[in-house]
């Protein structure tokens, strides 16, 4: 998920040296990573933002389809953390945009000020069809809201969606259009999203004027979240497998950075730059691992 704030942590690091990563197949990165921390006692956390001041807004389903036991923890730069919204149903996917948090929540969306006061941005009722399993969220610097519908087991009712912020929601794949099960996305430019498929391990990529999908890559297991660093490297996050992948460029053979995890939920760059912010849904962790 990137937002208009994960671009502006892009840019400040841009003129950091890059480290090098070699090519090839499909292969362990040339050094395992390290973990510089990681948070936990969190329930069934699924997605995290950083904000430029250092905090960080995990969202958290607590226990699935019990609506009303889900949250929107801040983890403050000393450690500590404290709840920031609750009463939630399933909150997943999160962005921050103008200071705003953006959430998808079951079969809605909902916003969340940095003072926690929530809102409803999207009510089912606003979608050409009722939305099935509303999962990540992506922001662009106009504030259109990406959102993706992973649908269910087999495909059907899956989707991806934009909504402007006067509320209107367009769809803009339906399912059976090439991706089985939407779920991962972020932005590519200015007219194209890159979207991982949670039911093939697929990489795509979705031009946004003309409603065509390319296939990048494949390989990337239970595919959820996706990211990329000021150097331009992507990362994938397996859930079904645990794992973390890297990616030179998105048609470049997936390095695996890391495999230990229980479900490697949608990651996210930290406030620094240094470190994906990974959520490990099923350990109720957030770790910190090292990009450079």
């Amino acid at each position: 998920m990137q937002s208009n704030c994960r671009l502006l942590i892009a840019l400040a690091l841009g003129s950091m040296l890059a480290v090098g990563i070699s090519t090839g197949a499909a292969a362990e990165a040339e050094a395992p990573k390290e973990e510089a921390k990681k948070v936990t006692g969190l329930r069934n956390p699924e997605s995290a933002v950083g904000h430029l001041d250092g905090r960080i807004f995990v969202s958290e389903i607590g226990e699935f389809d019990k609506d009303g036991d889900g949250k929107i923890t801040v983890i403050m730069p000393d450690g500590g953390k404290q709840v920031l919204a609750d009463g939630l149903d399933d909150p997943k996917g999160i962005d921050l945009w103008n200071d705003t948090l953006y959430v998808t929540d079951k079969t809605r969306v909902v916003k969340v000020s940095l003072d926690g006061k929530t809102s409803v941005f999207a009510q089912a009722k606003d979608f050409p069809s009722r939305p099935e399993f509303l999962n990540d969220i992506e922001i662009d610097g106009e504030g259109n809201v990406y959102v993706s519908d992973s649908g269910k087991e087999d495909g059907s009712g899956s989707g991806i969606y934009r909504i402007g912020q006067d509320g209107e929601v367009t769809q803009i794949l339906a399912e059976n259009r090439g991706i089985q099960r939407p779920n991962g996305l972020l932005l590519d430019g200015i007219n194209a999203l890159l979207v991982t498929d949670f039911g093939t391990g697929e990489l795509f990529r979705l031009d946004l004027i003309r409603g065509k999908v390319i296939d990048l890559n494949s390989g990337l297991g239970g595919a959820d979240g996706l990211v990329r660093d000021s150097r331009g490297y992507l990362y994938v996050s397996d859930w079904k497998g645990g794992k973390v992948w890297r990616l030179v460029e998105p048609s470049s053979p997936p390095q695996l950075m890391k495999t230990d995890y229980q479900s490697a939920a949608d990651i996210a760059l930290a406030p620094d730059g240094r470190y994906l912010l990974v959520p490990d849904m099923k350990a109720g962790e957030l770790h910190f691992l090292s990009v450079w």
